[in-house]
């Protein structure tokens, strides 16, 4: 047990602790995040949109122009962070620099939001966002799948094999909104001979036009999932 505390204390001291969203090095103190970035985290807080979660401009309305415009498969989701500020840098050295090291903070941000939509969702399991396997050997990694399983417990397993990616499929980012569903039609499909849970909570890092996560909801309805929800750790607050 000393043993493995002196190479602890000997990691952090070659290798001290950085805040995830600013890069600071850490004060002992200062566990997760560092104090100046735990006080501007750009959370999402009301007026958001009642079906995606997504920032709303006036506290008068309920749903944003997409969820007014269309009806999703899904029931309803919610988001931790605004996408913007230091959290889209800090989301994207985790999935494009591998820096796992953030996980637990991410983890523990999710998890309360968790913790307070779950009594009404009632969810049995959370599924993940799949990555394509070629995409993922590439990476070395699945991000979605790692933030789910930061967040399972026994009572909400992470069941990261139902839902597969069976088609690949280049970056979205710039593609509008139409193209970004026509890219995406048909690209998920459930696991054969997986079991199909009543309710499930959908895991992903962003949302953005909420292509992906319409025909991921879409496939597990079809399957015979009664009721998806999302959770996600940032949202954008345009429609594109």
């Amino acid at each position: 047990m000393k043993q493995i505390r002196f190479f602890s204390f000997l990691l952090n001291l070659l290798y001290p602790p950085r805040c995830p969203v600013c890069e600071k090095i850490l004060l002992h103190d200062e566990p997760l995040v560092c104090r100046r970035c735990a006080v501007s985290l750009p959370y999402v807080e009301e007026p958001y949109c009642m079906c995606c979660g997504k920032p709303l401009m006036r506290v008068e309305m309920e749903y944003c122009s997409d969820c007014e415009k269309r009806r999703h498969p899904f029931e309803e989701g919610r988001a931790v962070f605004r996408y913007e500020r230091g959290l889209r840098l800090s989301v994207n050295r985790l999935k494009f620099l591998g820096r796992r090291e953030y996980l637990p903070f991410f983890g523990e941000c999710l998890r309360r939001l968790l913790l307070e939509m779950q009594p009404f969702w009632q969810a049995e399991c959370l599924v993940p966002i799949p990555m394509h396997p070629k995409k993922r050997a590439k990476r070395g990694f699945d991000q979605a799948v790692l933030l789910a399983r930061q967040i399972s417990c026994p009572s909400l397993p992470c069941a990261e094999k139902l839902l597969e990616r069976q088609r690949f499929t280049e970056s979205s980012k710039k593609l509008g909104r139409s193209q970004r569903r026509k890219n995406l039609r048909g690209v998920f499909r459930i696991h054969p001979g997986a079991g199909i849970p009543e309710s499930v909570i959908l895991v992903d890092d962003i949302y953005t036009t909420g292509a992906t996560m319409d025909e991921a909801a879409f496939t597990l309805k079809k399957a015979g999932v009664k009721r998806v929800y999302f959770l996600t750790l940032c949202i954008g607050q345009g429609q594109d």
